[in-house]
């Protein structure tokens, strides 16, 4: 196979693809956007091609474990260059199989499913110039039943599948999926530009009885023809994201008050020392920690660490605004998943609240991972108060 380097993410990654197969695009990358991980998540993609998402979420958040499952023996040969000479190695497999069968892949072992199926049922769409672009937009080997089969079997209790696909396929994906037992739970309308239709559609489904929560559409571009920040920051053309924290279980008071803060704190509380101190030189991320022999390995290992000096979550975020002054705040995160709150339509929460907070709040926010619906109440006001912050 014939391929090419794409250096992506300002060089972070280099991504080898076919120089006449089937090419990521942006679909993949707002998937991936989408797509969040919590520090030491087990990450199965279906249908890994050259590699593209794992290689994203890697790049963006702490996994534990990478799996990609391939049919195309050639493909599944690129996607293993792409994770060795990117530093996934140790970390990152592919299994060659085809994920309608049971045996390619263990029952109930990952967290996180991610799959950007083929588009169109055989004959719909636009012809395919090559077989291998007709394989991957053409469900000529797995249309929806069979990607929705292949996700649950993989997936863990209370485990999450994300995927895209364009808008007018919505009825039998969520068909597929709860012919399994996943619904819904997080929906996102992806739109070229403001004031144009959908042409895709984000989508997480679990084990929930909840109707769906529809999170703001995604917009790419700005009417002058520039990506959208969220979208340029994915794509790694946005400012600079400023330092990124990693903190291990006895600082875990001190991730919970960086998030509220907006800050990136990864948290990963049963990981072990060897885990970390790798996560920590591969994400490049300052790992936070009061372990002595630990903060000795990171400077052996000229790993970038960060010792509080306090085993006082309020004296630890002091000592830490003070070391890296300003932090590199943004949105509030959500305390369990890392994730950046997203604004959502007052009325898309009506019934999902209580009633009283309903009537007496104007803005409230969704975790673009678990869903939880968050309000700014007195607790936030008066977190605040107590180190100074301003909103």
């Amino acid at each position: 196979m014939e391929t090419t380097p794409t250096p992506f993410l300002r060089g972070a990654l280099t991504v080898h693809q076919p120089l006449h197969g089937f090419r990521f695009g942006i679909d993949s990358v707002v998937l991936a956007g989408f797509s969040w991980v919590r520090e030491g998540e087990r990450v199965l993609d279906l249908g890994t091609g050259s590699g593209i998402l794992l290689l994203l979420l890697s790049a963006w958040h702490h996994p534990g474990a990478l799996t990609g499952i391939e049919r195309d023996p050639l493909l599944a040969e690129l996607a293993r260059r792409n994770f060795l000479e990117n530093g996934l190695g140790d970390r990152a497999v592919v299994v060659e199989g085809d994920l309608r069968r049971e045996e390619a892949l263990p029952e109930a072992a990952f967290d996180l499913v991610v799959c950007n199926p083929p588009y169109f049922p055989p004959g719909g769409g636009r012809a395919a110039p090559s077989p291998e672009r007709a394989a991957a937009r053409h469900q000529v080997t797995a249309g929806p039943r069979e990607v929705a089969r292949a996700a649950r079997r993989a997936l863990k209790a209370r485990g999450r599948f994300c995927l895209c696909f364009p808008g007018e396929a919505l009825a039998p994906w969520t068909e597929a999926l709860d012919g399994v037992g996943l619904r819904p739970r997080l929906l996102r309308e992806v739109r070229h530009g403001e004031g144009d239709p959908p042409y895709l559609v984000l989508l997480q489904a679990a084990e929930t009885p909840s109707p769906p929560l529809r999170l703001p559409p995604l917009t790419l571009r700005d009417r002058e023809g520039a990506y959208t920040p969220e979208v340029a920051a994915w794509l790694g053309d946005g400012p600079p994201l400023g330092t990124r924290f990693l903190c291990d279980a006895m600082v875990g008071r001190l991730a919970k008050y960086l998030r509220l803060l907006g800050v990136d704190a990864g948290y990963a509380r049963k990981a072990e020392d060897d885990w970390l101190l790798e996560e920590a030189r591969r994400s490049g991320a300052v790992l936070v920690t009061r372990d002595r022999p630990l903060l000795q390995r990171c400077r052996k290992g000229g790993v970038r660490s960060f010792d509080p000096g306090s085993d006082d979550p309020r004296n630890q975020l002091e000592a830490l605004r003070r070391a890296f002054d300003p932090l590199p705040a943004g949105r509030p995160r959500c305390v369990a998943c890392n994730a950046p709150v997203v604004e959502v339509p007052r009325e898309e929460v009506r019934g999902r609240v209580p009633p009283y907070t309903f009537l007496t709040h104007r803005r409230f926010a969704a975790c673009p991972c678990c869903g939880k619906l968050t309000w700014e109440g007195s607790h936030l006001e008066r977190f605040r108060r107590r180190f100074g912050i301003e909103a």
